[in-house]
């Protein structure tokens, strides 16, 4: 699957630290540079810490009562991981939910147009979703 670069830049800006925006857009533009910032996402102290709440509970229905919450329909996520079998592709939240929750990989499941992310780093049971954009 290709990779969507203007929805990463779209998650940078919504969702990453503001002091590292600027270099992470410059890395997933580059296809030499992108894994740089993949590196990364394994670290919760990239994202903008208040953008996310802990996620407490089954993770499918608290992403999807996050989705209905937010008004925001689809079956699908695109998305951004260390696990290079799922990256830069667009799954069905069960598919992506099943293969990111417990792996231990930095990935973030992008949903709409950046509107929410599903975030599980590599610590064991470390999972977060955004809160709604006010």
């Amino acid at each position: 699957m290709a990779q969507n670069t203007e929805l990463e830049i779209k998650v940078i800006q919504r969702f990453i630290n503001q002091s590292k925006q600027d270099r992470y857009i410059q890395f997933v533009r580059s296809t030499k540079n992108r894994g740089k910032f993949i590196a990364d996402l394994n670290h919760f102290n990239i994202l903008q810490a208040e953008a996310f709440e802990y996620v407490r509970g089954i993770e499918e229905e608290v992403v999807r009562a996050a989705l209905q919450t937010q008004g925001l329909i689809g079956t699908t996520c695109y998305v951004i991981s260390e696990n290079p079998s799922i990256d830069t592709q667009t799954l069905t939240i069960d598919e992506a939910l099943r293969m990111t929750v417990g792996h231990g990989m930095g990935t973030m499941l992008v949903f709409g147009n950046a509107e929410m992310a599903f975030y599980e780093c590599e610590t064991m049971n470390v999972r977060y979703i955004s809160r709604p954009r006010r």
